[in-house]
């Protein structure tokens, strides 16, 4: 395969990051994509959560800023500088999984590129449609959604390698983890927390509003009960 057009430095030279993480997807996929971003850079992380330590240092409020590469480069020969640049800026690579970036030649470049620095096991999947490994077992008859350069390790002069690769996966698909899970997943293993426990503080969490909407429903209706008995 070709190499990135902008030399790439070892990861031990990063210190600091910009971005939580960098989404790479099919262009195909593009109503995923805004999904994921919107609901990364949105979300607010349980207060009894942040602030504790975490495999990559601290727990944080907010999963912000999120890289999402919004232009198509079809008549590139490379990787532009500022994806290039992103990805060196970025914890974690998030990748869309489905046929079509299995089958994209910038998404399979952006993942040889991150994995190329250091950081092959900050990878995280979020599958949409296709199968896992398909490749490997023919007679499913579905689609491949893992692209080559997920499947397999990734060297330091980014050459694809013989030893097989098993990213961190979370399955939006209907009958999987769904979407909602899917996104616990995706955000569990972006700020370094279990995903049980993160699901569990969600949960707490709903629980808590709705119990505050109540409490607000009935003072509401006591307050008009008020008003409508002194009137």
């Amino acid at each position: 395969m070709m190499e990135p057009s902008v030399p790439i430095p070892n990861i031990a030279e990063q210190q600091e990051y910009k971005y939580w993480a960098f989404i790479s997807y099919s262009h195909q996929d593009d109503e995923w994509g805004k999904w994921l971003h919107k609901a990364l850079e949105s979300y607010k992380v349980p207060a009894r959560l942040v602030g504790r330590s975490s495999r990559d240092g601290t727990v944080p409020k907010r999963i912000f800023p999120v890289f999402r590469d919004r232009e198509e480069l079809p008549g590139s020969p490379g990787l532009g500088q500022n994806i290039s640049e992103a990805l060196r800026q970025s914890r974690y690579l998030i990748v869309i999984c489905s046929p079509n970036s299995a089958a994209s030649r910038w998404v399979n470049e952006e993942i040889r590129t991150f994995k190329r620095l250091g950081k092959q096991n900050h990878v995280l999947c979020l599958i949409v449609g296709g199968e896992p490994n398909a490749t490997d077992k023919p007679e499913c008859g579905l689609p491949e959604c893992f692209p080559q350069t997920i499947r397999f390790s990734v060297g330091s002069g980014g050459e694809i390698l013989q030893e097989r690769s098993e990213p961190i996966a979370a399955d939006a698909r209907t009958g999987k983890d769904g979407k909602t899970n899917a996104l616990l997943k995706i955000l569990a293993g972006v700020i370094g927390v279990d995903f049980d426990e993160l699901k569990q503080r969600e949960r707490e969490r709903q629980h808590r509003r709705i119990t505050q909407w109540c409490v607000a429903g009935i003072a509401l209706i006591a307050l008009i009960s008020g008003i409508w008995y002194h009137g």
